[in-house]
């Protein structure tokens, strides 16, 4: 795996502290629940070190998060329940079923913008 830059790493690093912040969890719990070590979590929260893919598929599944919601945490996705259930169903979908989804969610969107809640 390649190294992450310096700005992508502090967003890693960013999107990890609100993840266990989240959860109102010490760095100290947090490293534990990941079966990391102490000083390793604390390199990676502070971006001194970047995870490997192994380590990054463990935080994601162990946090249940969305590979999207740490690596692009600038731009985080909702925490709707709805929402991240929809994300975990999309890689089950056959290519025609997502153009299907594509387009419903679009005249959803347009119905939407002509008329606000």
């Amino acid at each position: 795996m390649s190294m992450l830059s310096l700005t992508d790493a502090r967003i890693f690093g960013q999107a990890l502290k609100a993840a266990r912040k989240k959860q109102h969890m010490t760095q100290e719990a947090f490293a534990e629940m990941l079966d990391l070590s102490l000083p390793y979590y604390k390199d990676i929260e502070h971006s001194r070190s970047v995870p490997s893919l192994g380590v990054y598929y463990n935080i994601c599944r162990t946090l249940n998060l969305s590979a999207d919601q740490l690596i692009f945490f600038d731009n985080a996705l909702p925490d709707a329940p709805s929402y991240q259930e929809l994300l975990r169903l999309l890689p089950r979908l056959h290519e025609n079923s997502l153009a299907v989804l594509t387009a419903t969610a679009l005249a959803l969107i347009e119905h939407q913008d002509r008329e606000p809640l």
